[in-house]
């Protein structure tokens, strides 16, 4: 996450959803904002222009999540009196985040070098599983500048087994390296 601060407002969300018994329901809302920004430019503009006017934009706030959790809404409405709307993305990854903890669920992305087959993927996924005692959504992604092996992430964990880190790991040990003269 690249802004602590969304972690605070991600952190009283999730309290006041939990306490709510709504915590499915944010997070769905949340993913849903998320998704209209991304895809409506027109709307990130408006939220985002320093030359609209906070009340304009507390109004398509609450139109935009109208029918949404009023805490989704509330949160929304601190953020643009705080002047961290620009919190809205990382909000919602640690609200998720949050979430996923709470309901054994984890996130972890694969990358390979070529695209690894449907039944290794699912060996991989049952063996985090077990290991993990959380039910493991995996996402795959193939990039071949990684050369061979797998990197794994999870949340702001990274496991590099990558044949290009190997490499640079020795391409340093050899330049740091003092040969006998």
């Amino acid at each position: 996450m690249s802004d602590p601060a969304a972690a605070v407002y991600a952190d009283a969300l999730f309290a006041a959803a939990q306490e709510a018994g709504t915590l499915e329901q944010v997070g769905r809302d949340l993913d849903d904002l998320v998704g209209a920004l991304v895809s409506s430019p027109e709307l990130t503009r408006v939220l985002f222009n320093p030359a609209v006017a906070p009340e304009g934009k507390a109004n398509v706030l609450r139109r935009l999540t109208d029918g949404a959790d009023p805490l989704v809404t509330r949160t929304l409405l601190v953020l643009l009196e705080n002047g961290r709307l620009g919190l809205i993305p990382d909000l919602q990854q640690a609200f998720g985040e949050r979430y996923g903890v709470a309901a054994h669920k984890l996130d972890v992305q694969l990358t390979t070098a070529v695209a690894v087959d449907d039944a290794q993927a699912e060996r991989l996924r049952a063996q985090l599983e077990r290991s993990t005692g959380q039910t493991v959504t995996l996402q795959r992604i193939v990039d071949p500048a990684i050369l061979g092996g797998v990197v794994l992430r999870v949340a702001d964990l990274l496991v590099d087994a990558s044949v290009r880190r190997r490499l640079e790991a020795l391409r340093r040990t050899l330049q740091s390296t003092r040969l006998p003269a």
